[in-house]
């Protein structure tokens, strides 16, 4: 089995760390803060993000097999279950580029317990500042722009309709190598 974090308790920490400021400044591009190296088909930030919040009380859902090595790999070091069903999913991993689902397919959680709503990590060909995307909403002074390359259109339509069920809703990060990028359920997608 491939080796996970090279210090389990401090690489845990300062990506914890880097994920919690990424939450707090949506849109803003963060790198995160330690070297990793997952097995293929999962970037190195999915891998850091998914071994820091991930344990056996934190199911997992992806759109890898379950035999897939990365799946294997990340069970193995944090214990996670591995689901099949999206809405029992506490957190969900997306790796296929160009089709990462409908975000309303996962846990919203309810009004009484929001915070058991799916978070979806979505692997993407390319993150930058260019227009495609503007972001407004907390954390953002009065609007910031993003592109989120190999992520189509309908995946930020189909988020959009889910936005005002708040405090419902998906947070997500969106990861490209070692970089990602995180848009809480508070943060309002346009597409340009």
């Amino acid at each position: 089995m491939q080796k996970g974090f090279q210090s389990e308790t401090f690489d845990s920490q300062a990506v914890f760390r880097t994920v919690l400021d990424a939450m707090a400044n949506p849109g803003e591009i963060m790198e995160i803060p330690i070297e990793i190296v997952p097995p293929e088909g999962i970037a190195p930030a999915a891998g850091a993000i998914l071994m820091t919040l991930l344990d056996f009380e934190t199911p997992l859902w992806s759109n890898l097999d379950h035999d897939f090595a990365g799946i294997q790999w990340l069970r193995f070091h944090t214990g996670t279950p591995f689901t099949r069903a999206k809405k029992n999913a506490a957190f969900a991993l997306c790796t296929d580029y160009d089709r990462p689902g409908d975000p309303g397919d996962f846990c919203l959680g309810t009004i009484e317990s929001p915070q058991e709503s799916t978070t979806l990590i979505v692997q993407t060909r390319g993150i930058d500042k260019r227009r495609s995307l503007r972001l407004t909403g907390p954390g953002i002074q009065t609007h910031t722009h993003l592109k989120l390359t190999g992520v189509p259109n309908l995946f930020v339509q189909q988020r959009a309709k889910i936005f005002n069920t708040y405090p419902l809703g998906v947070d997500m990060l969106f990861v490209c190598d070692t970089i990602f990028v995180a848009i809480p359920r508070t943060t309002l997608l346009e597409v340009l």
